[in-house]
């Protein structure tokens, strides 16, 4: 487990970066220059793949590697070996932004996903935008922001929060106090928290990242 004070992650070979909204150039760039060279993949779990396609024109244009999309509209997809193995290859893997709903359904205990945590652990970088950051905490706001939807517990007892706004805060604020012993880290459009190897922590891109605990992290007795 990488840790770095009270912020703990899933550890691996590789880089987890969590992104808080698309418009956020400068942190492809930077995961781009952090992996080794290969299949880039970017995994849409939605009806139209339009924003994810969007990544093949952008990397191209980066100069990136070859760059594939691998859309999932159903769990029976994510069971299939073609997309398993597509996703054991690649070097640098980003979940699009959409559905978080869609996404944690279509992934939940399939071999994509744990496919996608052996590339990891193997040296991948996986960059999470929007709804595929929020995906890696162990829980999700959602419905209003009022439900609390659990997610892949790649950062045990956090809630990843994207596009922060004040709105945002609040309904953070109001599951932490349901949930004490957790805490909130909010990322606002272009930010991205990355998290390496060997216990770096790296903010990347231009935005606000907030990092809000429980009352039990401020008041342990």
């Amino acid at each position: 487990m990488g840790q770095k004070g009270p912020l703990r992650w899933r550890s691996g070979s590789g880089w987890l970066v969590l992104c808080g909204g698309e418009e956020a150039e400068e942190v492809h760039r930077m995961a781009l220059a952090r992996s080794a060279p290969g299949l880039a993949v970017v995994v849409a779990a939605a009806e139209t793949p339009e924003t994810a396609r969007a990544y093949e024109h952008r990397y191209r244009a980066w100069g990136g590697p070859p760059c594939r999309v691998l859309t999932l509209r159903s769990r029976e997809e994510a069971f299939q070996t073609a997309h398993t193995r597509m996703l054991l290859e690649a070097r640098l893997i980003l979940i699009a932004d959409g559905d978080i709903r869609r996404l944690l359904e279509t992934f939940f205990d399939t071999p994509a996903l744990q496919a996608m945590l052996t590339a990891y652990h193997a040296g991948a970088v996986l960059v999470g935008i929007g709804a595929g950051a929020e995906a890696m905490g162990t829980w999700v706001l959602r419905s209003g922001r009022e439900e609390t939807l659990g997610a892949w517990g790649w950062l045990p007892g956090a809630f990843v929060v994207s596009h922060y706004t004040p709105e945002a805060a609040r309904a953070l604020q109001a599951a932490l106090h349901r949930r004490p012993f957790a805490y909130g880290i909010g990322l606002a459009e272009g930010a991205a928290l990355a998290l390496g190897p060997h216990d770096q922590i790296e903010r990347w891109g231009a935005g606000e990242i907030t990092v809000i605990f429980g009352a039990r992290w401020l008041h342990p007795g």
